[in-house]
């Protein structure tokens, strides 16, 4: 038996996280509990047992090309093909059951694990906007045989040649009316897990201005440097939504002066010399496969994902044979090798286990230009 993997992601860490962030912010989240919900929204893709995948599977008969379970059940595929222009049923009942499942807190641990929970079941609903219409069956396997890596395989192909993003659903320009939609649930399940004392409202032309940057922005962008892209224009959204509101105060450090070139580089004229709130770090938690977090103290604190969860690599047992084997690529070259490997491996496999580590899928934000200290 082959097992392959490859990411299937839908939005990326500019969403999941950036834009989750300042959303949170902005109904009214404290800072290090937006910090928590947006970094374990993204986590859903930086764990090796939650990341979206394809596998293959081969034996002495017969070989097939599916998701994995963990795609319809974290990251909102169908199992039907559903209705254009909708959600279907099962993916908004699937929704409806981790907000059910988001804890009660009255203690550090639970409001860690109850944030923990809500940036779970905020990814799900947002994959659910770019995974509509991506939705069927592959012969006894629930959910389409590809998702959407076709489309992901070719938006590489055509940015390599024409340097423009054209199908990727990943990507918020290629989306079109689903990010506002997406954008909009979001806002709606901040708020409703928000305790109403500090509750605030967002307008719904701020949003829709929200929406209208991050589409307009990158389609003529490496993937790497619009996510970098979206975080600023994010937190110019977050600085100009703060000061509209009248008597924010920033704390030191909080904001950011974006150097004159960054403009150039996003190609976009209003982050020239922009002020903007600062968008920190991601913490991921560190998921089990259900997606709850492996472990969370009394205190509140968590156990973050390390570089090493993502890709270990098992020794070759001496006097043992090869026959189990798992790669994992990036989410497009994964998909162009798949032929290569299934053809690589034997009919006959012997009896032990190995598996391949291989390159930490392209998640690493690169830094455009300055961002002080």
């Amino acid at each position: 038996m082959l097992q392959s993997f490859t990411a299937a992601r839908a939005y990326e860490a500019d969403i999941h996280f950036s834009t989750t962030y300042v959303l949170a912010r902005a109904v009214g989240w404290p800072d290090a509990d937006a910090l928590t919900i947006a970094s374990a929204n993204q986590a859903v893709d930086e764990n090796q047992d939650t990341v979206a995948a394809l596998e293959v599977v081969r034996n002495d008969v017969t070989s097939s090309l599916h998701q994995a379970e963990k795609n319809l059940r974290l990251h909102c595929f169908s199992r039907s093909p559903g209705q254009p222009g909708q959600i279907s049923a099962d993916v908004l009942a699937l929704i409806s059951g981790h907000f059910a499942e988001v804890p009660v807190h009255d203690v550090p641990r639970s409001n860690a694990r109850s944030l923990i929970a809500l940036g779970v079941a905020l990814h799900c609903q947002q994959d659910a906007y770019a995974h509509a219409g991506f939705g069927g069956s592959c012969g006894s396997h629930p959910g389409s045989c590809y998702g959407h890596a076709h489309e992901t395989f070719l938006d590489q192909v055509a940015f390599g040649l024409l340097k423009k993003h054209y199908y990727n659903p990943d990507h918020p320009g290629v989306s079109g009316e689903w990010l506002l939609q997406a954008l909009q649930g979001t806002v709606r399940k901040l708020a409703f897990h928000r305790p109403t004392a500090s509750l605030r409202s967002i307008p719904a032309d701020a949003l829709t201005a929200l929406s209208d940057a991050l589409r307009g922005s990158g389609l003529e962008l490496p993937d790497e440097v619009r996510r970098e892209c979206n975080r600023y224009i994010a937190g110019k959204w977050l600085f100009g939504f703060f000061n509209s509101g009248g008597g924010t105060k920033f704390s030191p450090g909080t904001l950011e002066k974006l150097a004159p070139e960054i403009a150039g580089t996003c190609r976009n004229a209003s982050l020239r010399s922009a002020t903007v709130v600062r968008i920190p770090a991601p913490r991921f938690p560190r998921l089990n496969p259900d997606a709850s977090p492996h472990l969370v103290k009394a205190d509140g604190s968590y156990q973050l994902v390390r570089d090493a969860d993502l890709g270990v690599s098992s020794p070759v047992i001496p006097g043992h044979d090869i026959r189990n084997l798992k790669i994992q690529l990036s989410h497009w070259s994964q998909f162009l090798a798949l032929p290569l490997m299934a053809q690589a491996v034997p009919r006959n496999p012997p009896l032990a286990a190995y598996q391949v580590s291989a390159e930490r899928r392209g998640s690493a934000v690169a830094r455009i230009g300055p961002r002080g200290p």
